[in-house]
């Protein structure tokens, strides 16, 4: 009896100890939202405010000053509200032509982007080359990553984590995670750049294209070693505050940790819409230049292997009417038929957050909301595109 009560003893002590090790992701785990996919801002703890630079906003075009037409404004605004919207704002010519709001959002309302978040890296990554702290986007990544400089995995490039075609695993992200798997750890765990650093090869890099976590989070280790500045500060001094974007918030694995890099940043509609008028005039705002010129080109310029993806960001459109996650696998956006425009890429994230950009056009649409079953990416670009006024 008593060696039963030992080996209980023992067992339960092996237990808390393993609780112990990471009670962060046992506590986020257990107390998982019914819907995996959209967490309620309470979730998203702890987080650290990147207090940005506030600036005026674009002005609103008045009705003489309507470039596009008020019937395709109206079309988008009714679709986009019977479709799960919780924002629409369009930006034309340096106007704002649309600012439309449901469900209790509102202009200055914090809103997670989701996988959008991925793509405020690549100007970092060309800024920090620009700087000098990474010397090329076909270093391997070794280099930057002490964890990796004798593993294969280190001769991986900066560019084909860009690129998502880095070769490491992508185990799925669909449903309840399981407590032992790779993406959990990466989303739920206490410390995000170890998780990441568990991926294991097992594609031949610059062969394969898979939508990755992963692939995000190393890109913001690689920046942190590089540049040794954390995440959040690099992107705040070099990107956020030049915007002239207000307060946002990233989560992050712990207290003094490393941020959530691939999702969940939480921007305010006006915040977010700054970035891709950014975006659109080549990294320009007004007359001063935030990142290396002809950058925007070359980051959405799709890959030979993957030609719908740039650098952390989607590119044009896909040969049928769906975007695939992972090049052998099923399961993909659905994108619907062509958008009617040249040149044009967009962020997108779950739920189907999307911010369009086209410059040609000098026009950036912007979409917050959550999940509808009958959502088609190209129905709302070409509702607006539809109403340019040539």
């Amino acid at each position: 009896m008593r060696r039963v009560a030992v080996f209980f003893a023992i067992a339960a002590a092996v237990l808390a100890a393993a609780l112990f090790v990471d009670w962060r992701f046992w506590y986020r785990w257990y107390t998982l939202p019914e819907d995996p996919g959209e967490w309620p801002a309470s979730y998203y703890q702890p987080v650290v405010e990147v207090p940005g630079s506030p600036g005026e906003f674009f002005p609103a075009a008045g009705g003489a000053e309507l470039t596009i037409a008020p019937d395709a404004l109206e079309a988008a605004a009714a679709w986009a509200e019977q479709h799960n919207s919780v924002a629409l704002l369009v930006l034309h010519r340096g106007l704002v032509q649309l600012e439309r709001y449901w469900q209790d959002i509102g202009p200055e309302t914090l809103f997670t982007g989701r996988a959008m978040t991925r793509s405020l890296l690549p100007p970092l990554v060309a800024i920090a080359i620009q700087e000098g702290a990474i010397e090329s986007l076909d270093d391997p990544v070794g280099r930057y990553l002490p964890e990796w400089s004798d593993d294969e995995r280190g001769r991986i490039t900066v560019r084909q984590l860009l690129g998502n075609l880095s070769g490491l695993e992508n185990p799925p992200l669909a449903g309840d995670p399981d407590p032992y798997a790779k993406n959990a750890r990466i989303s739920l765990g206490s410390d995000f750049r170890a998780a990441a650093l568990e991926f294991d090869l097992e594609n031949v890099p610059g062969e394969f294209f898979a939508f990755s976590n992963a692939n995000a989070q190393l890109l913001g280790a690689v920046l942190e070693s590089a540049t040794g500045e954390s995440y959040e500060d690099y992107l705040n001094s070099r990107l956020w505050a030049p915007l002239g974007a207000g307060p946002a918030q990233i989560y992050m694995d712990r207290p003094g940790g490393m941020p959530a890099v691939y999702c969940c940043y939480r921007a305010t509609p006006r915040d977010w819409l700054r970035y891709g008028a950014a975006l659109a005039a080549g990294g320009r705002l007004a007359d001063r230049r935030l990142w290396p010129e002809g950058w925007v080109e070359e980051m959405t310029t799709g890959s030979g292997v993957y030609p719908n993806y740039g650098y952390q960001i989607w590119v044009g459109n896909p040969p049928g009417t769906g975007r695939r996650y992972v090049q052998d696998r099923e399961q993909a956006a659905p994108h619907g038929p062509p958008i009617e425009a040249d040149g044009v890429f967009f962020l997108e994230g779950g739920g189907f957050r999307t911010m369009y950009v086209i410059p040609d056009e000098e026009l950036v649409i912007l979409r917050l909301g959550y999940f509808h079953p009958d959502w088609l990416t190209s129905t709302l670009p070409n509702l607006i595109l539809a109403g340019l006024d040539d």
